[in-house]
């Protein structure tokens, strides 16, 4: 299906497995040999430890299987010590069930004195011979982070499985060179990761080089009001987990033994050392009509940690007319595009910010109709009154038309809650669509107070130029389901007046399942606005709820894209699941924040689209990097020492990448990774009138920076 796009072809993870084949036959080649040195052992693993840029001898390796937090302890497997020429041989039996249940993973680390080398290299036993060194460790500690305590490795399987892949696509455990993901386009030269990436790897280098340079890595890798680390792997892990923490002091360490390259130069110091890897679905990032994706707008995870994605445009060329999105993607969980994806059919519509998994583990995506104007796609303009239903296969089952029943327009947020139920906020009617038990004959709109849906008109016509048109007055965009299975749903246009565009635009309603409408608090105690133009919302645990205020995005539903700028500036609203007032808070990199998302630490994300779209903007357009927030929760014990809720925790720039364009939606998956979606380019044009396709080819991961999320996510997060 598709052989011609190129985001179609063997992934990884299978290139790999098949590479372990080939040295599983050289494997059994030297079982005999090794057997009378290693007796009772079922398998012999060997390889190298480099470290330096040469050949380390009298290194202590040990092979670890990995445990599963809160039932199995970290296995002891065997040890071996490095020769002369920095080659080791250990012979080990795996620990009982591996090979059935898979609910191990294997790992090496090589110590000496305070030097330590690593690397993850799986949960079977095809591979016989393998190389240490600075980036295996790099890609290691990274991947790893939220699963490192010291030597031991252990979290929920998933996550931990998922990793080993993820730190593949970094460095290669086999050979140590980069990993092939990181090592080609998108990334590559394309983007400052891998520059990173060798950075963190001549950090460990100058630990392997001098053992003050690791007892200063140490230093500078603990955590405030935190244990120091006493392996470079914790430190790894650390300087991954707390990105804001000492990075010029880190920075610097990096230059005591530069023996990789390409690396950041002294003038080049970074926000942080988060790696922010690209993904376009092959190894390119040239627009075109093959391109897997255009304008993904937002993800949703399966139990095992595999992505969904919605896609709003057809793939273009550059300056080609933007048509509506007619696929589904499916993305395996270090990056690579599923071999059947995308899918098509069900009635798949320019799909916008409106996806999610069910508790049986079905898509639902809300076709919210994105295109160009004025019927410049085909003969039948976009729909924009529909969602469709897929299974976990791919298969369709909504009709090519989708489901349209409860008054659907303009769809954007979907949401399933964990009875099943299915919620869309109806950006162009004012309206919330409720599916009982995800049964659409038994859909049912619930208009929100202060909008057209009150009156009954679920359909308005496209409006002309008369400011008395049709459209929408609240514009629904972004829902949240708390503890108690209630919609909180964000009014994006609310409040606003032309005459006094400035006072609290913005509204946020909660939405029960028999259809009661409440209009939460738009001002805090001081009766000072806490919105502002909101858009994404995401619930904690507790049922604490975080609104991203974008502070300028009018979303064109109905009308056409008009964007604003409104006095209070990016910021995040937080409203207490006690009930109390209402706050806003600014800082950590803010910059049209568009969607959220909370980690397992229940630690708030928030998604930027970066430079306001209130211009034509193009090649020559001078355009500050893209950056990723991140704030304190309501649990402050949670966060880093001293900051309390709201406080933001990346820097005043926030976490910035090249890699990143203008992000709209994103999450977090049982590894802790973060995923970030390019949903349009930096450059344009980007008139009110986006006639030429403005979407996004690729998607950004970045390993290991959150506390884990259980997945499907439906209703509040847990963590494992």
């Amino acid at each position: 299906m598709l052989g011609n796009i190129h985001g179609i072809r063997t992934p990884i993870f299978w290139r790999v497995f098949v590479a372990l084949i080939g040295v599983a036959c050289a494997w059994l080649s030297v079982q005999n040999a090794s057997a009378e040195s290693h007796p009772g052992a079922a398998s012999i693993l060997t390889g190298i430890v480099e470290g330096s840029g040469e050949r380390q001898a009298g290194y202590k390796v040990t092979l670890y299987a990995s445990g599963v937090k809160g039932k199995h302890a970290v296995n002891y497997l065997g040890t071996g010590t490095t020769d002369d020429l920095g080659n080791f041989e250990i012979g080990y039996k795996l620990p009982p069930g591996h090979r059935r249940h898979q609910k191990t993973v294997l790992y090496v680390l090589a110590e000496k004195d305070k030097s330590m080398l690593g690397s993850a290299i799986g949960s079977t036993a095809g591979i016989s011979s393998i190389v240490l060194n600075e980036r295996t460790t790099a890609a290691f500690g990274v991947a790893f982070a939220q699963f490192i305590d010291d030597r031991e490795i252990s979290g929920n399987p998933y996550g931990v499985h998922n990793a080993v892949m993820m730190a593949a696509n970094m460095a290669n455990p086999l050979t140590g060179e980069l990993g092939r993901v990181l090592d080609n386009p998108p990334n590559a030269g394309e983007t400052s990761t891998r520059a990173t990436f060798n950075t963190l790897a001549n950090i460990i280098a100058s630990c392997v080089d001098d053992n003050d340079q690791c007892e200063e890595l140490f230093q500078q890798a603990t955590p405030a009001s935190g244990a120091k680390p006493s392996t470079v792997l914790q430190a790894i892990a650390n300087i991954t987990k707390f990105p804001s923490n000492h990075v010029s002091a880190i920075f610097t360490l990096s230059f005591a033994n530069p023996i990789y390259a390409p690396a950041l130069t002294p003038d080049e110091q970074p926000t942080s050392f988060l790696l922010f890897i690209k993904f376009t679905g092959g190894e390119y990032s040239i627009y075109d009509k093959n391109n897997l994706m255009s304008g993904p707008g937002n993800i949703a995870f399966d139990r095992r940690g595999f992505a969904w994605i919605n896609d709003n445009y057809i793939p273009t060329r550059d300056f080609e007319v933007a048509c509506a999105g007619q696929r589904l993607l499916k993305i395996f969980p270090w990056g690579e595009n599923f071999p059947d994806s995308p899918y098509f059919g069900g009635g798949l519509d320019g799909a916008g910010f409106g996806i999610t998994l069910d508790p049986q583990g079905m898509i639902w995506v809300g076709n919210f109709g994105f295109e160009a104007p004025h019927d410049a796609c085909a003969d039948v303009a976009a729909s924009h009154n529909s969602v469709s239903l897929f299974k976990s296969d791919g298969t369709p089952v909504s009709s090519p038309t989708g489901f349209t029943e409860g008054h659907i327009w303009w769809p954007q947020a979907t949401v399933s809650d964990k009875k099943r139920n299915i919620w869309l906020a109806n950006c162009g009617n004012d309206t919330v669509t409720f599916i009982p038990n995800g049964n659409p004959d038994q859909a049912e709109n619930f208009a929100l107070s202060g909008g057209r849906g009150e009156s009954g008109n679920f359909t308005p016509s496209i409006p002309d130029t008369e400011p008395d048109s049709d459209a929408p007055l609240l514009k629904p965009f972004g829902i949240a389901i708390d503890p108690k299975g209630r919609a909180w749903v964000t009014a994006n246009q609310a409040g606003f007046d032309s005459e006094s565009p400035n006072e609290a635009v913005g509204r946020v309603y909660r939405v029960s399942s028999d259809g009661a409408v409440e209009m939460l608090p738009h001002l805090n105690d001081s009766a000072e606005p806490v919105l502002s133009w909101p858009m994404g919302i995401s619930g904690d645990s507790s049922g604490n709820m975080w609104v991203s205020n974008s502070n300028s995005v009018k979303v064109p539903c109905v009308d056409e894209l008009d964007p604003q700028d409104g006095d209070e500036g990016p910021s995040v609203a937080f409203y207490p699941a006690d009930g109390s007032s209402p706050s806003m808070f600014t800082g950590g990199g803010l910059a049209i924040p568009w969607g959220n998302a909370i980690d397992g630490n229940d630690t708030l994300w928030v998604f930027n689209f970066g430079t306001k779209p209130t211009d034509i903007v193009d090649e020559n357009t001078e355009w500050p990097d893209t950056s990723l927030s991140h704030f304190c929760g309501a649990d402050i014990s949670k966060c880093p020492t001293g900051l309390n809720t709201g406080d933001p925790i990346s820097p005043p720039t926030g976490y910035v990448s090249n890699a990143l364009d203008r992000v709209t939606g994103g999450n977090i998956d049982p590894s802790g990774n973060v995923w970030l979606l390019n949903n349009w380019k930096k450059t344009g044009p980007f008139a009110p009138v986006y006639d030429t396709n403005p979407g996004g080819n690729s998607f950004v991961i970045i390993p290991g920076a959150a506390g884990p999320v259980k997945t499907p996510l439906i209703g509040p997060p847990s963590s494992f």
